[in-house]
């Protein structure tokens, strides 16, 4: 019998392939998973690891991997049964179930992950949802099953929720997409029955729309003849404000116009008044120029011309005071000696005259740096000193 021999080639060559063939084994084992994913691993029937995502290398035979999502699942539900509703109709409904895994532990005792077994978790989710749609349309009307789905919604929901509580899942939602019934005949009536509501309610709201369009316009024009009104209220009360100031500054320029008047008047009074004391004044200064010429040609006079002058002046003078009784003082032809004896004497002021007419030029000073009231008082001081002459 032949040997085989391998040599240092063969050797070689058998190494790489034994280490090419554990390596293929290994890859072949190797697991990865991400973090949205719950890894347990089972070694000889017990948990070797546990936690979310890792990698692990499955040994055959004695190893199995149960992968729990944690991340929100659908289901479809299409029930396969026919559901009856109170009148006894048949319907079909066909829902979406949204669900979750919140404590992957308690979920991995509670319900079965593999998806080949029959009693699988969504299998169970699936078969109880349906078998509570049942029960809760058994009691509701078909209409009330078309028309009212979020009542029917919570109610299962409820359900659900009781029943999954302590498999670590939680229902986040349920939708029913569907509602079919089965019965033609009656889908068709309810259509025309459907049609005919929706007719109905279209003329009421076509009818509601007319009414508050028309109590729109009414309310519009009510506003308007309210704005109108007010608008009307506004320009009286701006009219009004408009004519008291206007009276106010009619007032005001009157008051003013009355002030200017009176002041104009009280000005033309006034310069009457000193055109009227100017005048008098003008005149006794005249008069007073006249009696100190009088004076003046008095003192440079005879006294004897001035008898004379006196004397012929006397039968004026007494005939002018036309007197009730005369007395004559004196006897015979005394009496004449006497008038004139009593009249000579007065002539002894005119010296006097002629003294005080020296100093006439400081006396015409005097009259023209006084005021006229003053000179008007020397006037009247003069006048009454030529009278007493």
């Amino acid at each position: 019998m032949a040997e085989f021999e391998l040599g240092p080639a063969g050797i070689v060559l058998l190494v790489v392939l034994t280490l090419v063939f554990i390596a293929v084994f290994f890859a072949s084992r190797y697991r990865k998973f991400k973090t949205n994913v719950y890894v347990i691993h089972l070694r000889n029937g017990k948990v070797h690891s546990a936690g979310r995502g890792g990698k692990v290398i499955k040994l055959p035979l004695i190893d199995e991997i149960v992968v729990i999502p944690t991340t929100t699942r659908k289901t479809l539900l299409n029930s396969s049964e026919k559901i009856l509703s109170r009148e006894f109709q048949d319907v079909k409904i066909s829902a979406i179930l949204y669900w979750r895994v919140s404590n992957p532990q308690t979920a991995f005792n509670a319900v079965q992950w593999d998806p080949r077994s029959p009693d699988y978790v969504e299998h169970i989710l699936s078969t109880a949802t349906e078998a509570i749609i049942r029960t809760t349309c058994a009691g509701l009307e078909i209409e009330k099953i078309i028309c009212e789905r979020t009542e029917i919604i919570k109610l299962i929901t409820d359900q659900l929720l009781n029943l999954t509580r302590d498999w670590g899942i939680v229902i986040e939602s349920l939708e029913i997409t569907e509602v079919q019934v089965l019965d033609s005949q009656l889908k068709d009536n309810m259509e025309a029955i459907k049609k005919i509501e929706e007719k109905r309610k279209a003329k009421l709201s076509e009818a509601n729309a007319a009414e508050k369009y028309r109590l729109r316009e009414i309310e519009v024009a009510r506003l308007a003849g309210v704005a109108d009104k007010n608008a009307q209220i506004q320009i009286q009360q701006e009219e009004m404000k408009r004519m008291e100031i206007e009276a106010e500054a009619y007032r005001k320029a009157t008051v003013l116009r009355a002030r200017a008047d009176a002041e104009a008047i009280r000005m033309k009074k006034l310069a009457e008044y000193q055109a009227e004391a100017e005048g008098v004044r003008q005149k006794m200064m005249a008069e007073a120029e006249g009696l100190e010429k009088q004076v003046a040609a008095i003192s440079k006079a005879d006294p004897n011309f001035i008898t004379l002058k006196l004397l012929e002046r006397l039968p004026e003078i007494y005939s002018k005071l036309a007197p009730e009784k005369m007395i004559v003082l004196g006897e015979g032809s005394q009496s004449f000696n006497s008038l004139i004896s009593s009249i000579v004497p007065m002539m002894e002021l005119l010296p006097d005259f002629r003294r005080y007419m020296k100093n006439k030029d400081s006396f015409s000073s005097e009259l023209t740096s006084t005021s006229p009231k003053k000179k008007i008082k020397k006037d009247q001081k003069i006048e009454s000193i030529v009278r007493a002459a």
